[in-house]
């Protein structure tokens, strides 16, 4: 059986680009320009930011990264995994590590924002306890994103 382990990296990391941009050319046949809303990672390199890579016997395979926005709102960008992978419940484990270092981050919520059209992500993003809500932070409405919500419950020490 493959060894797969899901560790913290850095925006610049090669590993970490390749697949985003293997997710921007998946997406760009998807949506037209005006409704991309991917932050270049030299921009997002300048900000508070916990990216995440996917690797199956060394060779990297999904990426995830929890984004500190100015404001201080929490946001999943860059969630991908290649697809002579997918189905073997990478993308959940990304978004359980991006998770948890939010709570590490005690921080309340998440947000993300997605295409209408990626139905599989909407459903792992429901299955994780992500729930539809209004567009969100610096973006302005549009009907080909899905802006989604998880408030993150932290148990009351008494």
């Amino acid at each position: 059986m493959p060894v797969s382990t899901i560790s913290l990296t850095t925006v610049l990391d090669a590993r970490f680009i390749a697949l985003v941009s293997q997710l921007d050319a998946y997406q760009s046949v998807l949506y037209p320009a005006e409704s991309d809303y991917s932050m270049p990672l030299d921009q997002m390199a300048a900000f508070e930011h916990y990216p995440f890579i996917a690797e199956i016997d060394g060779v990297a395979v999904g990426c995830a990264c929890l984004f500190i926005c100015a404001n201080g709102l929490a946001e999943v960008k860059r969630v991908y995994v290649n697809p002579d992978y997918r189905g073997q419940r990478i993308a959940e484990r990304l978004m359980d590590a991006v998770e948890s270092q939010a709570r590490q981050l005690e921080l309340p919520s998440l947000y993300l924002e997605t295409g209408v059209d990626h139905h599989a992500a909407i459903g792992l993003y429901q299955k994780c306890g992500f729930t539809l809500t209004e567009c969100f932070g610096d973006y302005q409405y549009d009907p080909l994103s899905v802006y989604m919500v998880k408030v993150l419950a932290y148990r009351q020490v008494v």
